[in-house]
């Protein structure tokens, strides 16, 4: 069979997929010829983003979720199973911050942050699993970050998440790949979206930009095209990997 970056008949499930790194990554799945179930909390950022996948002629199915509850991920891929076929496909976008010095961090910071970054990873890998392991066929992309590769200050509990997602992939994809499921993660540098417009506040953006040998944020077009490779027949020989997409920052 030919390898090729073709993904009709293929359904994905993208979390966070309202904005940002999660909206480009629909829009360039359904481009990719599959068909998408978008997930995310924001009921109108949803319909709006879905609106746009089904403009480019593949279907598209908005579900209001939250990520982080058992039931409320059930009726995701339930939704995903039974109203397009799948899934066959999961992008585990969401993500948040609570950045500030770590001791004016609250319980409540570290609990949100690990249960969107993590709980939720762990949550909808299970859910999108039960399908992929009965049809013996999957990919899964975890969107890590450099983040859980290097650190800095006053975001301990985001790069705390993002390692244990790189892990996370690596101990899933070797559990799972005997089924033909491929689960590989990204490591997304600085991407120009809300969330790191939340880290920088408007403060250290030039700073920042000194620190990335290309001298620039990636846009989220440019990881999602990752995602699409990942995604495809062309990865199956990827297991388990943490794909660094970050124009530099983390050359030693």
């Amino acid at each position: 069979m030919p390898m090729q970056m073709d993904l009709k008949g293929k359904v994905a499930v993208v979390t966070g997929a309202s904005r940002g790194i999660g909206k480009a990554t629909a829009r360039a799945l359904a481009r990719a010829g599959a068909d998408v179930v978008l997930a995310a909390r924001t009921r109108s950022q949803l319909e709006e983003a879905t609106g746009q996948i089904r403009s480019i002629g593949t279907r598209a199915l908005a579900m209001p979720t939250d990520i982080t509850q058992k039931a409320s991920v059930e009726l995701l891929m339930t939704a995903a199973h039974d109203q397009l076929g799948g899934p066959h496909i999961l992008v585990n976008n969401a993500a948040v911050m609570a950045p500030g010095p770590l001791m004016e961090q609250t319980e409540a910071d570290w609990d949100r942050v690990m249960a969107v970054n993590l709980k939720a990873v762990f949550l909808c890998t299970q859910a999108a699993g039960r399908y992929m392991i009965d049809q013996q066929y999957g990919k899964i992309i975890n969107m890590a970050s450099t983040g859980g590769v290097i650190a800095g200050p006053k975001n301990a509990a985001y790069h705390a998440s993002k390692a244990a997602v790189i892990h996370f992939t690596r101990a899933v994809a070797l559990e799972w790949i005997h089924h033909h499921i491929n689960v590989n993660a990204i490591g997304p540098g600085t991407v120009d979206t809300e969330l790191v417009d939340q880290f920088i506040q408007g403060g250290n953006r030039e700073s920042m930009l000194k620190g990335i040998p290309i001298r620039r944020f990636a846009s989220p077009d440019e990881i999602a095209h990752l995602v699409v490779y990942l995604a495809s027949d062309l990865s199956d020989y990827m297991v388990g990997e943490h794909v660094i997409i970050d124009g530099g920052l983390t050359i030693p």
